[in-house]
């Protein structure tokens, strides 16, 4: 196995581990396997009741470990997305330093899931799954606006 499989393979294990919290107390799915065609990467898609976390590690040139959020209808149609840095600033939980996303090697790419992981942690802490929802809609329209 080459190196570049075995680090998408510990990073899916790693993101598994570190966002459990989603299965084991937000009532989220276990996470499924999801490709990027556009970017050459890897992500673990947690769904749950009308909001999906997708966790992408993008290993091309400039390595980037990404984590969105996804407004889901409940028609199964998806609404909006945001990235967690974005949101977690907005809801006030500090700044966008605290969800870095660069990952030049395999030591930063670990350290910057359990960092998104605290990161949606604190965010889902302080607003509750509606709300998020919310706010994932007004920023994303903002953001639209400008």
């Amino acid at each position: 196995m080459s190196r570049h499989l075995d680090l998408q393979a510990e990073f899916r294990t790693e993101v598994t581990v570190a966002f459990s919290f989603l299965f084991e107390e937000a009532g989220f799915t276990h996470p499924v396997t999801t490709e990027s065609q556009l970017f050459s990467g890897t992500g673990l898609l947690f769904r749950g009741a009308g909001l999906d976390v997708e966790v992408q590690l993008y290993d091309g040139r400039e390595p980037e470990v990404v984590t969105r959020l996804e407004v889901v209808g409940p028609d199964g149609a998806r609404v909006r997305r945001a990235a967690l840095d974005e949101l977690y600033v907005a809801a006030g939980c500090g700044p966008p330093q605290d969800v870095p996303g660069q990952a030049p090697n395999r030591r930063s790419t670990l350290k910057r899931v359990g960092q998104h992981a605290t990161a949606l942690r604190r965010l889902m802490s302080r607003l509750p799954g509606s709300e998020l929802s919310q706010l994932i809609i007004r920023h994303t329209a903002l953001r639209r606006e400008q």
